[in-house]
């Protein structure tokens, strides 16, 4: 191969080395050709391998999950010694490395699969013999193959000889400034020649070595126009024609639900359900006649970045700079110890159970007269038009789905009844539900959100049988855009409500009355007395119906932790982990009120040593009490005032001491201060006989206080096993 240079200026020159990349990628099984002569002034392209070398392995079957994952299917026929490729995107191959099955269904094997590798641009180059960057000029190409033979054909004839060096300067051409590039050459005979680099001057490469380097690094820069598709290619070694069959999981888009719930004008027809998945194909492969399968669940899945590569740290280890290596010889092997080598997804019609609705709303008045072919024109209109709305209620409604659904343990399915086509990236509305279904019309209202009015909702039963996937649910009422709502994943034979828009002819007020709390049971056991009480909450709820036919009103009224309604409150028609629903019906015009009365227990801890007269009589007008309570009870009253009078005189003694301790430094004080006057002996005296006394009386009471402390305890472990001996429990009037 030889590459020309031939009339390009220093900016076309890159330009051109790039349009001369392969352009057919990895897809195709390369095919080396023999360098042309040296000599050869012919310039053929560094295209790739030619299409037809490799052939693409369709996909047949994709299932998607609701976890950002779809399982693939590819089949396609081989022959022979064939390489297939399957295109994928950096964040897909992860997972394909990760789940890749294949399988030759004939008589031949898989040999071997490889990708592409994804190292950054600015490495690769490196690896090559040429020392160019991934940006690279005309300059630098010939500054890299310095040394290298050339021919340089200008106007004049051409010069061939080795690149010594390339230089670059700046010289005037009239009022502008323009940069010239140069190229010196020794010719064969030793001549210095130096040449510019113009637009009538080529290049050519005679070394084939060199041409052959350049053709790897404008591949390598080529394939930066693609350098997110990471092309699998998958060869087989065999005879004939014969089916291959690979399968793996990949990253994909999250497949979406989004609903239609008509509700026909006609009283006759039962309403229906019509959904939809959104589907997003970006694969990097056409999805052409594929069978196409939504699950409804989500199994577990990760990513690990298998195909990257991957580099340890090695450690760095100096090479000696003092003391030689001496040859050595090693003995030879005596003995040697040897050592034995170990040698597809079901898929049926949503079908429903119709239901009824409560009687349409009274027709509004007529509008005032027109003139007559006005009004008979527009008449005319209405009617068509009603006419048409009735024609596509009824189509609608005796439609069959597009999809059959199944149950696959803790998930669902739908399966698509016909192939259908995706191009690559390109997205698609996919039938999965049509069916009819049971609905009623209601107004929804919760304190929380803050607004007194309500919202226009349908109590929607899922009575298809089967699971409903969660999504957007947009309502046709009355021929009419009716408003939107969310739809969670609903199971079979359960019941939803769904709001849409704000309900303006009903109000919604609530007020709140508490606190109120009375003594209700006394239990005493193992020492402990417990009091609970019971404290009651009122909530009412006033609803007021402005329209002019008859409301229904759900009121949501929250769950709260350690509440609960109370034997006379009204049955909450459908209770949630958060809230209670209250169904009120409002007459046209009026008003009806809702009250929630709740309750819950208090709990206060106390010792049974501490049980009061008032205590003990309050336990004794309990229901059921035991015959044997109240002389248990008077037993740990009398046993609990005799430990407190022993702990009073205690504490009086205690006082005393204290008393006397502070008399007896003042006593000591004053002896100091005294003199040896006749006077002054006489008081010393007195003092001395006082601290005598008061040490007396020290000791006297320190033994009290001992033996009232011996006393304390002993009454103290009567009180604690009689009271531990009482075992009351008793409902209070």
């Amino acid at each position: 191969m030889s590459i020309t240079l031939r009339g390009i200026g220093l900016g076309m020159l890159t330009s051109a080395l790039i349009a001369q990349c392969s352009v057919g990628g990895l897809a195709q099984t390369r095919r080396a050709a023999p360098p042309p002569p040296a000599t050869s002034a012919a310039v053929p392209s560094s295209r790739g391998p030619r299409e037809t070398d490799t052939a693409r392995l369709p996909v047949r079957r994709v299932v998607l999950y609701k976890s950002g994952v779809g399982y693939f299917e590819h089949v396609g026929r081989v022959r022979d010694d064939q390489t297939v490729s399957i295109d994928l995107t950096s964040g897909q191959l992860d997972d394909v490395v990760k789940s890749l099955t294949t399988a030759d269904l004939g008589e031949g094997r898989v040999t071997g699969i490889t990708f592409n590798s994804t190292a950054p641009l600015e490495q690769r180059p490196r690896r090559l013999g040429l020392p160019l960057g991934a940006a690279t000029s005309p300059v630098d190409l010939l500054q890299a193959v310095r040394g290298a033979r050339v021919e340089v054909q200008t106007a004049t004839g051409t010069v061939t000889g080795r690149v010594l060096s390339v230089q670059e300067h700046e010289r005037r051409v009239g009022d502008r400034t323009e940069t010239v590039a140069e190229v010196t050459i020794v010719t064969e005979a030793s001549v210095v020649r130096t040449v510019p680099i113009g637009p009538g001057n080529g290049v050519r490469f005679v070394d084939a070595d060199v041409r052959g380097e350049l053709a790897q690094y404008l591949d390598l820069i080529g394939s930066a126009r693609t350098q997110d598709v990471r092309r699998l290619r998958i060869a087989t070694a065999g005879s004939g024609a014969r089916d291959l069959f690979v399968s793996y999981v990949s990253e994909v888009p999250v497949w979406k639900s989004t609903y239609r719930l008509v509700i026909p004008a006609a009283g006759g027809r039962a309403p229906f359900l019509q959904g939809w998945a959104i589907v997003d194909n970006t694969l990097g492969e056409d999805w052409t006649d594929v069978q196409l399968s939504l699950v409804a669940g989500a199994p577990q899945s990760f990513v690990q970045q298998l195909s990257q590569p991957l580099y340890t740290r090695r450690p760095v280890v100096p090479l000696p700079t003092a003391a030689m290596l001496t040859p050595q010889t090693h003995d030879g092997t005596l003995t040697e110890e040897k050592s034995v080598a170990d040698a597809s997804l079901p898929g049926g019609a949503l079908g429903g159970v119709v239901g009824g609705l409560p009687s349409a709303p009274p027709p509004p008045p007529p509008a005032p007269a027109m003139a007559a072919p006005l009004a008979a024109r527009e008449a005319d209109a209405m009617r068509d038009a009603s006419n048409v709305t009735a024609q596509v209620e009824a189509r609608l409604a005796t439609a069959s789905s597009a999809a059959r659904g199944a149950d696959l343990g803790d998930l669902f399915e739908y399966a698509l009844k016909e192939p259908i086509t995706v191009r690559r990236n390109q997205s698609a509305l996919v039938p999965i539900v049509q069916a009819s279904v049971t609905v009623e019309r209601v107004s929804l209202w919760r304190e929380a959100a803050g607004t007194p009015r309500p919202l226009r909702a349908v109590w929607l039963t899922n009575d298809t049988g089967l699971t409903l996937d969660g999504g957007s649910l947009s309502l046709v009422e009355g021929q009419a855009f009716a408003g939107e709502g969310l739809l969670d994943a609903v199971q079979p034979g359960e019941k939803r409500l769904i709001s849409y828009a704000v309900d303006l002819a009903a109000r919604v007020t609530a007020s709140h009355d508490g606190g109120i709390r009375r003594l209700s049971r006394m239990r005493m056991a193992r020492g402990t007395l417990t009091q609970v009480s019971e404290e009651r909450d009122v909530t009412t709820y006033t609803v007021r119906n402005e329209d002019a036919a008859p409301r229904t009103v759900v009121i949501e009224h929250p769950k709260r932790d350690g509440w609960r309604l109370a034997k006379d409150a009204p049955v909450a028609s459908e209770t949630t982990a958060n809230v209670y629903r209250f169904r009120v019906v409002v007459p046209p015009g009026a008003s009806e009120v809702l009250k929630v009365e709740e309750s819950r227990e208090v709990e206060r801890r106390m010792t049974v040593s501490t049980i009061t007269n008032d205590q003990v009589t309050l336990v004794l007008t309990g229901r059921g009490v035991d015959a044997g309570a109240e002389a248990q009870l008077r037993a740990v009253i009398s046993q609990n005032a005799e430990v407190q009078r022993l702990q009073a005189l205690t504490r009086e003694r205690r006082a005393e001491v204290e008393r006397i301790t502070q008399d007896q430094a003042r006593v000591r004080e004053n002896l100091a201060a005294l003199k040896s006057s006749a006077e002054e002996r006489q008081l010393v005296a007195r003092y001395a006989t006082q601290l005598g006394t008061q040490e007396d009386r020290l000791a006297t009471l320190r033994r009290e206080i001992d033996d009232l402390e011996t006393q304390r305890a002993r009454a103290q472990e009567e009180l604690v096993r009689l009271a531990n001996a009482v075992t009351v429990d008793v409902m209070l009037n």
